[in-house]
């Protein structure tokens, strides 16, 4: 378990580890004295810096496990006071956790021992009306004293498990770098002699490794670490830092037949699911409409919990449970979706995923999924659907859960297998718009706008709870912040209350000066309402990491500009088509009378760009940056 991130501030990135608090047991810990960690190698301009950072594990047979973390931490900046509250989750049914000490040195040398006053072990209060399904969650919560600019915060800390969710089994992560600096980490694993593991190391070398008695400690250490800088849409850094996994899971098979023998009894259907299942299918003809039929009511009737797969565990609670409570969390909404389907013939299986990161294909744990959803069997195939949604329809996924790696375990095996991944047109956003000037530059727009996939998605999202007035607001808002000086007249939107509806949103709207008058010309922007306004995504020279987009996309504007009157096109951009491998991105402009018809169409056709290309792709930004910035030139016309 790598406590840094799981433990006391966990990052998204980092969340889908939380589950490795399977470590019990008791270890010693000596006076650690670190070598090489001078404090003229600490960077000052970072919030914190990381002066010791150790964990040590020491696992027994039966795979319980007890981890013992000691870490010591630089406050440099406004910024690092932030650790001056360290927070601990931990599973209270499984699992007990003890402060061995806790303490706050101030520049001055005082020591500030934290009082037991300041240890407090409490439910998160966000989960305390949800305890008659998850009552075993804790957070054990240390303040500080006397934090401040130069403090030093060292604490030691012990978290036992009594049994690990897998019998037998143990696995592990540690992280070697994270944003601020580490003068000394180091990652010490103990296990029994006989115990089978499998260690996978990630730009870090074994430092020692010795035999005591029964037992064989591994050590892993690493010093004087840069914090990295992160950039603009990279990839989460677990994977890009040095890094420990461990296992003693021989395959994906077997991680596969511990979960289905787990959560298979949750997804018995009783006479209440039969019977809510009969009542919302029984006006469909084809299996295809009955699974849309339970999907669709799932995703507006059962209220999501986003606890995800965390330090909870993965075992489902009783999908009765979760109908007549009517909420759950991603595995509970996922075992209820698999009973209801049961109960009219149709095979489907709880799924697990990450939609944080891609996972380590070759490092069979359960530790590396964070989310749960639904495969349903087509023939050889499956049919993904994820019912913790309640804007994605069938039988779509969201982008979250698309390209990654699934473990699907059935009744007879387990398929590890990839998730389909949308193309650019099923995020697609059409707009249409007839647009107006009068003499004055004053601009009267009305817009049309056809979209699916993850756009429509995001309108359903954005709009469903609001009121007519607070939409109305909301439209406005998003306007000026395109178009300054903009008064919304009129609007509808459509297919944002039910997922059977297309999403359709139209609006009519006034913008003072849209157009600039100059003497007997006049100028505006074609690119009215989608357009690269700003290059921060391309803003670096290059990257030491990839750009990963989350979906790929589709946008059209076509738009008719009526000129004023006594104004004719003197000059417009030229027309322009570009298509790389990144994607395609093209312009028209026809003049039809006292009309200019204008065309924008981009399409994001990659998921990532690598350090390698993003020179390349830097061009094709800047190019598409610069042509949405070119204005159109009207004249007047003589008397």
């Amino acid at each position: 378990m790598d406590t840094r991130y799981a433990q006391w501030h966990p990052k998204p990135s980092i969340l889908c580890y939380i589950v490795m608090l399977l470590l019990s047991g008791c270890v010693y810990l000596p006076e650690y004295k670190p070598e090489r960690t001078q404090t003229k190698d600490i960077i000052p301009d970072r919030s914190a810096v990381y002066l010791l950072d150790i964990a040590d594990v020491f696992v027994q047979s039966s795979g319980a496990s007890t981890t013992t973390v000691h870490q010591k931490i630089l406050i440099t900046g406004e910024k690092g006071k932030k650790h001056g509250t360290l927070q601990i989750s931990y599973n209270d049914d499984r699992q007990s956790i003890e402060i061995i000490e806790a303490k706050t040195i101030t520049p001055d040398g005082k020591i500030h021992p934290v009082k037991k006053s300041d240890i407090r072990t409490v439910t998160p209060v966000e989960l305390s009306q949800f305890s008659v399904l998850y009552p075993g969650i804790k957070v054990c919560t240390v303040t500080f004293p006397a934090v401040g600019i130069g403090s030093i915060i060292e604490y030691i800390y012990r978290i036992k498990t009594k049994k690990p969710l897998m019998p037998g089994n143990f696995w592990d992560g540690f992280f070697f770098q994270e944003t601020e600096p580490f003068m000394y980490s180091r990652y010490r694993l103990t296990v029994p002699e006989g115990m089978k593991l499998y260690i996978f190391p990630f730009s870090v070398e074994l430092k020692a490794k010795s035999k005591k008695g029964k037992f064989i400690t591994y050590e892993y250490l690493k010093t004087n670490v840069p914090a990295i800088i992160p950039e603009e849409m990279m990839p989460p850094i677990s994977e890009i830092v040095p890094r420990v996994l461990v296992t003693t899971i021989k395959d994906w098979e077997e991680v596969g037949r511990w979960f289905y023998n787990l959560s298979k009894d949750t997804t018995i259907p009783d006479s209440n699911i039969k019977y809510v299942t009969a009542k919302i299918t029984q006006n469909a003809r084809t299996e295809d409409e009955k699974i849309k039929e339970v999907y669709h009511f799932i995703c507006k009737n059962i209220r999501y919990i986003g606890l995800e797969l965390g330090i909870h565990g993965f075992k489902p609670h009783d999908a009765k449970d979760v109908l007549k409570l009517g909420y759950g969390d991603c595995k509970d909404k996922a075992a209820l979706m698999v009973a209801m389907l049961k109960s009219i013939g149709i095979k489907s299986y709880i799924a697990l995923v990450n939609t944080e990161r891609y996972i380590e294909e070759n490092i069979p744990f359960p530790g590396q999924f964070n989310h749960a959803i639904v495969a349903i069997q087509k023939g050889n195939d499956f049919l993904m659907l994820d019912p913790t949604s309640e804007v994605i329809p069938y039988p779509e996924l969201p982008p979250s859960d698309q390209n990654k790696l699934v473990l699907i375990p059935s009744h007879e095996k387990t398929f590890l297998i990839k998730s389909y991944c949308s193309n650019p047109e099923e995020n697609q956003k059409n707009r249409s718009i007839i647009a107006s000037f009068d003499i004055s530059g004053n601009l009267e727009a009305n817009v049309s706008i056809s979209m699916n996939g993850i756009y429509a998605a995001s309108l359903r999202d954005t709009f469903r709870y609001l009121s007519n007035e607070e939409r109305k607001r909301e439209i406005s808002r998003s306007l000026n912040k395109i178009i300054p000086n903009t008064t919304l007249i009129d609007f509808t939107i459509e297919g944002i209350e039910s997922l059977d509806i297309p999403a359709k949103q139209t609006y009519k709207f006034t913008s003072k000066k849209y157009a600039t008058t100059i003497q007997k010309r006049m100028l505006f922007n074609p690119a009215l309402m989608e357009r690269i306004k700003g290059t921060e995504l391309i803003s670096l020279e290059k990257r030491n990491f990839s750009i990963r987009f989350p979906f790929r996309r589709f946008n059209r504007d076509s738009i008719i500009f009526n000129l004023p009157e006594g104004y004719i096109v003197d000059v417009h951009p030229e027309p322009i088509k570009i298509q790389t491998k990144f994607g395609k991105y093209s312009t028209s402009f026809t003049v039809d009378g006292n009309r200019l018809i204008y065309e924008r169409v981009f399409s994001l056709d990659t998921l990532e760009i690598n350090p390698d290309d993003y020179e390349e792709f830097k061009k094709f930004f800047e190019q598409i940056a610069y042509k949405d910035s070119l204005p159109v030139i009207l004249k007047k016309q003589p008397d």
